[in-house]
Formats: structure tokens, C-alpha cells, sequence
């Protein structure tokens, strides 16, 4: 019998075999942040935008993201890697340029997690007060959801999933009876399908915008591939998880917003979501199933935030462990105690990063709402929206050298056809940043973040093109994850 590993040991090994496909649907889920997405987004789209379409551009983000995921969970079968934007560019278009991809993911995922903190501070604290009579700065509420995801991070992947899948099951419940309600009490009686018409949505002003929104809702449904090393039978369970995330997303998306449009009225919702904001839909709960289910809501939207915090705490350090593994980062991030499974010193830098972010805005006096949550939260999504349309191309070269029998819809037509949508929603999302943002005109925010994106994905190509001439060796382990050794033996062999 084989002698276990002391306590303290360490590996470069994730913990292998533990997710099935009910745990990467729970983190993929709660990263998207249901709850969220419908109260607050949805509101917020119909606000900025004035337009009602946003249930017709979450079904056609969930078209293009089903035809993306087609060749994506092929790469991931091919190519599992905790760094999967990271690895699947890597492979497909360049090491370098996979460098450059992780560079911004990184960055994506550390700003969506620390506007999920600036949420919390927002939502809590009034929660605090209505309940306990406590009353306490937003950014205590922000430092406690902080300690909690910090003391997460470094514990078992399936505990993380088991406590998220509790969570997003209640969150659920609370989106489908207030979508129901809202169905069964039309405005004035007159049931509205004006949300659903795709004519007046692709003739409208604003569209870019709307399927911009539509794609943040999205976010987190990328993330089983990152878990591939952690899952079982990675091959069946990160596709039946990806797909099984974009039906219930849009499942559950699409009828909220249109349930909102026909509960306040076609012409009357984007007046109430530009007065009232998030409180449109509580409103409506409380209207039509009380107070205290109201109440519930609004704890269940600070879990799902909780739970959305946690989701993506864990992706980012899996991405920091990825690049410690092969050595683009420091290796020792590239390392999981064998006890738990999980990258405990990439989730503890991530957590002092979080920290940091934490402090600086506190510091500053900024606003948590405004300047942490949505701009970061928006930044964030917008940077994932680029890596999945570079992902998209990725597949498309990768599949053109290692198609190995699979069929051409699985790796030309799809895959052709995911990456020229993508690149097409995110020029639309380019142009229409400013109204995505809700800037005042003037801002210089709808060119700084793009442009910020952009030197954070070139920095990172350089480097990785350093590696190329000082460091050869690493340079051909890039993207090649729990294969990484095998690459620097057969290397070294040459």
C-alpha cells in the first residue's frame, strides 16, 4: 500500500476525478450570477439602451455561444489546461500570443471578482441594517466576503462546487416564480410580446449594446474547460456541462426579461428601470409574492454575488497556476497540495490582490457601485468577449493541423462560423462602449478600457516572445498544462 504524501508536501498536480458534471454547471452558473444578471443587468440594459430587446439578444448570444462551444469543448478535450483561454491560443494561434491571451484573462477575471466585492458592499449593508440594525461601511461587507472567498480558495474544488450548487438551486427558484407571476399580471391586462420581435430589436438603436449585456450575462459559461484536469471523464463531462450552462442561462434569462417588459409594460419599463433601477424587480416580487419573499430575494442576491465571487476567485487562480506550471510565472504558483487538490498559493496571491483592490477603493473614497462594480464588472466582461472571439479563431487553426477524423462541423463550419459572430459582436460592442458604459459624454472611459485591454494582451506577447529567445525551453511548454514536463523531456532529448 502506498504511503500517503506528508501534510506539507506539495505537487503540480490538480486534484483529479472530482467534478462531475452537475459541480462544473454549478461553478459555471454561479459565475454568470442569474439572480444578478436578471435584476440588475436586464434593468440596467433597458435603462442605458431604451430599447426592450434584450430577451431576443440574450437568445441570439446563446446561438453564437452554442455553435463557439462546439469547437471549444473539442479543444478542451484535447487540450486540458486550468488556463484554458491561456492554452487553447497557445496552441491554436501562438505560444506568445497565448501569453498575451492569459495576460488578459487574468485581468478580466481579477476585476470581475473585485467588482463582485464593490456589489456586496452596496448590497449588504442595507440588508444589515433592515434585519439586525446593524450598520457597517460598505467595504467591512466587502472585507467579510473577501475572508470567507479567501478561506475557500484554498480548500477541496468539491466543496467549493457543493456549497455553490446549494446556492444557485434557491436562486433558481426565485427567477422562475417571479418570471411566473409577472407572466399571470400583465400591465392593464394586455399581454406583451413586443420584447420578442426581432425586427424592431436589429432595426433599433442601441443593438451593440444590448448584445454586449447579453454576452456579460453569459460570462461563466466558459468555465468547465478551466476545471477540465479536475473533472471526470473530461472528454463528455466539460461538453454536456458547457451546453447544459448556455440552456439554463438562456432558460432562465430570456422569460425574466420578457416577464419584466409584459409585468410593468412595453411602454412604461424603460421609464421605471431608468427611475428605479434593480428595485424595479424586487418591487414586482414584493407586489406579487410578498414582503418576506422579497426579503429572501435580497439575500439571495448577495449569495449569488458570494457565490459569483468565489466562481471566479477559483478561475483566476487556476489561471495563475497554469502559467506557474510551465514556468511563465514563478513556479512556485504552479503548485496544489495533494491533500486538497487545490492551487493554494496562486489563491492566496489572488486573495492579496483582491485585497489590495479592496483597500485602494475604500482609500480613494470611490463609489463600490459605480466605479467598482460596473465599470470593472464591464471592463472585465468586455475583455472575455475579445478572448472568446481569439478563442474562436484558435479553434479554427488548431483543427486545421489536428482534425484526426472528427467531422468538419465540429472543427471548419462551426467553429468558421462562432468566430466571425464573435469578432462582428465585439466591433458592435467597440463602437457602442460608451453607451454600454453609461458614460457622460466627454468620459474618457470608452476609449481608456479598450485601450488598457489591448497593452495588457501586448505586454504579455512580448514577454512572451522573450521567453522565445531567453528561455526556449519554457517558451515550448506554454499551453502544454499537465503535459508540460513531457514537452522540456522530449526537448531536451533533441
Amino acid at each position: 500500500m502506498p504511503t500517503p504524501p506528508p501534510a506539507n508536501a506539495i505537487t503540480d498536480r490538480l486534484a483529479a476525478d472530482r467534478l462531475g458534471t452537475g459541480s462544473l454547471v454549478a461553478y459555471a452558473l454561479c459565475a454568470a450570477t442569474p439572480l444578478t444578471v436578471v435584476a440588475g443587468v436586464t434593468t440596467t440594459g433597458i435603462a442605458l439602451t431604451g430599447q426592450i430587446g434584450l430577451p431576443v439578444a440574450f437568445l441570439a448570444i446563446a446561438a453564437v455561444l452554442a455553435l463557439f462551444a462546439i469547437g471549444y469543448t473539442a479543444m478542451a478535450a484535447r487540450i486540458p489546461n486550468a488556463g484554458a483561454f491561456y492554452a487553447f491560443i497557445a496552441q491554436g494561434l501562438n505560444p506568445a500570443a497565448g501569453v498575451g491571451a492569459a495576460w488578459i484573462a487574468y485581468a478580466a477575471y481579477t476585476a470581475l471578482t473585485a467588482g463582485l466585492y464593490g456589489l456586496i458592499g452596496v448590497a449588504t449593508p442595507p440588508l444589515l441594517d433592515s434585519l439586525f440594525g446593524i450598520v457597517v461601511p460598505w467595504w467591512v461587507a466587502a472585507g467579510a466576503c473577501w475572508l470567507l472567498v479567501a478561506i475557500l480558495g484554498t480548500r477541496a474544488v468539491d466543496l467549493n462546487g457543493r456549497i455553490l450548487t446549494i446556492l444557485l438551486v434557491a436562486e433558481g427558484a426565485i427567477i422562475t416564480a417571479a418570471a411566473a407571476v409577472s407572466f399571470a399580471n400583465p400591465r392593464g391586462g394586455e399581454f406583451s410580446f413586443a420584447a420578442l420581435d426581432p425586427v424592431a430589436f436589429a432595426t433599433s438603436g442601441g443593438g451593440g449594446a444590448l448584445l454586449a449585456l447579453a454576452f456579460l450575462g453569459c460570462v461563466g459559461f466558459e468555465a468547465p474547460a478551466v476545471y477540465a484536469e479536475e473533472s471526470r471523464h473530461p472528454t463528455r463531462t466539460v461538453r454536456r456541462a458547457t451546453f447544459l450552462t448556455l440552456i439554463a442561462l438562456v432558460a432562465l434569462y430570456a422569460p425574466a426579461a420578457w416577464a419584466l417588459t409584459v409585468a410593468v409594460g412595453p411602454d412604461h419599463v424603460v421609464d421605471a428601470a431608468a427611475a428605479n433601477g434593480i428595485d424595479v424587480y424586487f418591487n414586482l416580487i414584493a407586489e406579487h409574492l410578498g414582503g418576506p419573499v422579497a426579503t429572501a430575494a435580497s439575500v439571495l442576491l448577495v449569495t449569488s454575488v458570494i457565490a459569483a465571487a468565489i466562481s471566479f476567485h477559483n478561475t483566476t487562480a487556476r489561471y495563475m497556476f497554469a502559467l506557474g506550471r510551465e514556468g511563465v510565472l514563478p513556479e512556485s504558483l504552479g503548485r496544489t497540495r495533494p491533500r486538497t487538490g487545490a492551487p493554494a498559493r496562486a489563491a492566496l496571491t489572488q486573495s492579496v490582490i483582491s485585497g489590495v483592490i479592496i483597500c485602494t477603493y475604500a482609500a480613494l473614497g470611490l463609489d463600490p457601485l459605480v466605479d467598482m462594480f460596473y465599470t470593472l464588472g464591464t471592463a472585465g466582461g468586455y475583455a472575455i468577449l475579445l478572448l472568446v472571439a481569439l478563442a474562436g479563431f484558435a479553434v479554427v487553426r488548431y483543427f486545421t493541423r489536428n482534425r484526426d477524423g472528427m467531422s468538419r462541423w465540429q472543427t471548419v463550419i462551426a467553429p468558421v462560423a462562432a468566430a466571425v459572430l464573435l469578432t462582428g459582436i465585439f466591433v458592435l460592442a467597440t463602437v457602442d462602449f460608451g453607451d454600454l458604459l453609461g458614460a457622460p459624454p466627454g468620459s474618457n472611459l470608452p476609449v481608456a478600457i479598450p485601450v488598457t485591454i489591448a497593452a495588457i494582451g501586448l505586454a504579455g506577447t512580448v514577454c512572451g516572445l522573450v521567453l522565445a529567445f531567453v528561455r526556449p525551453r519554457t517558451y515550448q511548454r506554454i499551453g502544454a498544462g499537465p503535459a508540460a514536463d513531457r514537452v522540456t523531456t522530449t526537448t531536451a532529448g533533441r
